[in-house]
């Protein structure tokens, strides 16, 4: 058992000072933590660039059995 989680390369998008980060199991990026009070934004990578997002890379833990290539996410 490995003692830390594994991190891969992601692609992430900044907006307005707020990185936002690959859904885990949605072809969607959210704005980091939310509350019944401050619901989730779904945004896709169109609405992101459209927005005048900057495109980035981050290293996060792994999402489960999804990867960048067969949920059909840019890299």
């Amino acid at each position: 058992m490995k003692e830390y989680m594994e991190k891969t390369e992601q692609t992430v998008y900044t907006l307005n000072g707020i990185t936002l980060l690959p859904h885990y199991s949605l072809p969607c990026y959210v704005t980091p933590g939310f509350t019944s009070d401050n619901p989730m934004k779904l945004w896709t990578v169109n609405e992101l660039l459209d927005e005048g997002a900057v495109k980035s890379t981050a290293f996060l833990w792994t999402r489960g059995l999804l990867t960048r290539t067969n949920v059909g996410w840019p890299i």
